[in-house]
């Protein structure tokens, strides 16, 4: 049977918990890493300028 979004989320959440745990003890909240199949790329900003919002 096919699980429904709800639980594909929870078992997201639940595997997500310790890498995200990982990157709260050693990094800062700039720290974004990339998971895909064969493994994870850690990246890190230097600076962060918005651009405004006006996609006009």
């Amino acid at each position: 049977m096919k699980k429904t979004n709800e639980e594909l989320q929870s078992e997201l959440k639940k595997a997500s918990k310790p890498l995200i745990d990982f990157i709260r003890k050693h990094y800062t909240p700039m720290t974004t890493v990339i998971v895909t199949g064969v493994g994870a790329e850690l990246l890190n900003s230097e600076i962060n300028a918005p651009a405004d919002s006006d996609w006009n």
